[in-house]
C-alpha cells in the first residue's frame, strides 16, 4: 500500500515522478521540477532541497531494502543520482552536488567466471560535502564533517573530520573538521561578504532603506540596520545560528545570502531571496 506523508509547507514541482510504498517529506522541504523517486521507503526530514533532474532509483529498486533515509537541511543538486538497490542513509546538513552517483549495487559480467560485483548500503554522515561529479560506491561509509574533494571516486570508508579526494578517494587531512575560529577569525571571513552583499547586491537588486551591516566582534553577531526614521534592527548570531528582531524581506535576503556563503542561519521557514 503506498503511504504518502507530505508537510504542508514541502512544495513539489512539475514533472516529479514518486513511485515509493512509503514517502515521506519533511517541513520547508523543495522538489523541483523533473525528479524521480523510485524506491520502497523515502524518508525526508525538514528542509530538503533537492534541485531539478535528480533521480532516486535504478537497478532493482524495488525490494524491503531500498530504502532512502534523508536528514535535515540537506541538497541535493542537479541530475544527482541515488542508487537504493540497498539502503541509503544520508545524515544532516549534507551537500550532495551536482551530477554526483550514489550507488549500492554494481555488478555486469557473469560472477563465476571471476568477474567482480558489489552489494551494499552507503552511509554519509552528518555534516557532509560530497561535491559535484564525485562517486560513491557500495558498502561505503562517510562519516560526520568531512569534506570530499570533486570528482572523486569513494570506494572505500572514510573517517569523520577528513578532508579526502582523488579517485581512488584517499585521506589528505584527519582530524581537520570542525574547527572552533576565533572572533578575529570569523571577522576576517564575515566582514568580506558583507560589504559585498551591501555594497554589490542591495543596488543591483533595488532594495533601499538599509542603513548599515556589520559584524560585531564583542556579541559575535551580525548586525542589520533598517529604516530612516525607526531603527530596525536585526541580529544573526554566528554561532547559535538563529537570528531575531526585526524579520522582512531583506533580513530574510541576507540569511539567503549568508547560507550561500556557507554562514547558515536556520528559522522555521524556508531561504528565500529577493
Amino acid at each position: 500500500m503506498e503511504i504518502k506523508n507530505i508537510h504542508p509547507t514541502a512544495v513539489i514541482g512539475d514533472n516529479v515522478i514518486i513511485e515509493c510504498n512509503e514517502f515521506t517529506l519533511g517541513a520547508n522541504s523543495v522538489i523541483k521540477d523533473g525528479c524521480t523517486i523510485r524506491c520502497n521507503k523515502f524518508i525526508a526530514q525538514e528542509g530538503l532541497y533537492m534541485c531539478e533532474g535528480v533521480e532516486i532509483g535504478r537497478g532493482g529498486c524495488n525490494g524491503p531494502n531500498s530504502n532512502v533515509y534523508i536528514g535535515s537541511n540537506v541538497g541535493i543538486f542537479e541530475r544527482a543520482i541515488i542508487n537504493p538497490s540497498d539502503e541509503v542513509h544520508i545524515g544532516d546538513n549534507v551537500g550532495i552536488g551536482g551530477e554526483v552517483m550514489i550507488w549500492t549495487h554494481g555488478a555486469w559480467l557473469d560472477i563465476t567466471k571471476g568477474f567482480p560485483a558489489d552489494f551494499g548500503p552507503v552511509k554519509i554522515g552528518n555534516n557532509v560535502w560530497l561535491p559535484a561529479r564525485s562517486i560513491v560506491l557500495p558498502n561505503v561509509e562517510i562519516g560526520d564533517d568531512t569534506v570530499i574533494g570533486i570528482g572523486s571516486v569513494v570506494n572505500k570508508n572514510i573517517p569523520a573530520g577528513s578532508l579526502a579526494a582523488g579517485s581512488p578517494c584517499k585521506v589528505i587531512k584527519e582530524n581537520e573538521y570542525p574547527k572552533e575560529l576565533s572572533t578575529e577569525e570569523l571577522e576576517k571571513l564575515i566582514e568580506p561578504a558583507l560589504k559585498y552583499w551591501h555594497t554589490k547586491l542591495i543596488p543591483h537588486k533595488g532594495i533601499v532603506g538599509v542603513n548599515c551591516v556589520n559584524y560585531n566582534a564583542t556579541t559575535e553577531m551580525i548586525e542589520l540596520a533598517q529604516g530612516s526614521e525607526l531603527y530596525q534592527a536585526t541580529y544573526y548570531d554566528v554561532r547559535k545560528k538563529t537570528m531575531f528582531g526585526y524579520i522582512n524581506d531583506v533580513a530574510e535576503d541576507l540569511r539567503d545570502f549568508l547560507r550561500r556563503r556557507g554562514i547558515k542561519i536556520f528559522t522555521n521557514k524556508p531561504f528565500k531571496s529577493i
